[in-house]
């Protein structure tokens, strides 16, 4: 329904601004989706054996668009070290609203699938 959009993965972190951003209107999310959750791993991490604790100025951030305005922000490096994973926050239905909680629970998890397991 192109309600949620990621504009490219970057496995690299090259270049300036963000390096990977997703559009979310929630106005178009199909009625009978009740939540949607913000995960951020690190691509092959056992392979290449890394964690957010060494990654230089690693963060996500939550931005309204119509605004512009910063909602939250996680660094990742200092915070997350020796954690693969972090699950960032939930948007969630409620009373036909939309309301966010945030989480920022790092985890071990080395693929997006055993995220996902946690959900189901």
């Amino acid at each position: 329904c192109k309600s949620v959009i990621h504009m490219g993965d970057n496995l690299t972190g090259d270049g300036d601004g963000d390096d990977e951003v997703i559009n979310i209107s929630l106005r178009n999310i199909p009625s009978d989706i009740h939540k949607l959750v913000f995960t951020v791993n690190i691509y092959s991490c056992a392979n290449r054996k890394q964690h957010f604790g060494m990654i230089e100025n690693a963060f996500i951030r939550i931005v309204d668009l119509q605004s512009n305005k910063e909602i939250l922000k996680y660094r990742l490096t200092n915070d997350y070290a020796d954690k693969t994973a972090l699950l960032v926050g939930e948007i969630y239905r409620k009373d036909s609203e939309w309301k966010f909680n945030a989480l920022g629970v790092g985890t071990s998890d080395t693929t997006l699938q055993s995220i996902v397991k946690k959900y189901n």
